[in-house]
């Protein structure tokens, strides 16, 4: 299948994943776009899932990068209050939780299915991690497994759809699945992965 097939096929997908997520969740807020402070900037290829990870047969997949400088997107916190797109607020506000970068990664395999990754990472000394438990919880998310006493990953499913959001020490993970074939165990394995993955990603201090 040539390069151009595939990008078309991504492009309708993803147009239609779209429009799924706002027929799953009809009562949430539409999801903002997020561009409203951040510098996409490069990163190595190594550092995201790909869709031959997901699929035998592979896939089309696409990322971005994202820094959140202080001069661009410093302001004051306001708590995730959006439940249908991780990370559930816009870019601004997710400079003062503690957010520092954002890398997103969309994979969509040949029968149009899609899985997403969503990693933020977040300065060390902020409450970033604890306020994404809190607010979880509040868009119907229930905790999957805990280690030391503290939730590790959490889980949502709806109609077409299976979410987690995977906790590390530097990072909260989104993974999101249309695919029925990837389901919570599958999010969670390749949470992991996106975990080791995106531990080359840095961003200034």
């Amino acid at each position: 299948m040539s390069g151009k097939v595939v990008a078309a096929i991504a492009v309708v997908a993803l147009l239609l994943s779209a429009c799924a997520d706002r027929a799953v969740r009809p009562g949430a807020t539409a999801s903002p776009m997020f561009t409203s402070c951040g510098l996409e900037t490069s990163f190595p290829d190594s550092a995201t899932l790909r869709a031959e990870d997901v699929w035998p047969d592979g896939g089309a997949t696409s990322a971005s990068y994202t820094l959140l400088p202080a001069d661009r997107c410093a302001g004051v916190a306001v708590r995730p209050d959006r439940c249908d797109a991780f990370p559930w607020v816009i870019e601004s506000d997710l400079y003062p939780l503690g957010g520092r970068a954002r890398l997103a990664v969309t994979m969509i395999s040949e029968k149009g299915l899609s899985v997403r990754e969503q990693v933020v990472l977040f300065a060390p000394d902020s409450p970033f991690a604890e306020t994404y438990v809190r607010a979880a919880a509040d868009c119907g998310f229930a905790t999957l497994t805990v280690v030391d006493g503290r939730p590790a990953t959490l889980h949502r499913a709806g109609a077409g759809i299976t979410e987690i959001v995977y906790l590390t020490p530097r990072s909260v993970i989104g993974m999101s699945s249309t695919d029925p074939a990837v389901g919570v165990a599958e999010l969670v394995r390749f949470a992991g992965v996106a975990q080791e993955r995106s531990a080359v990603l840095s961003y200034p201090s």
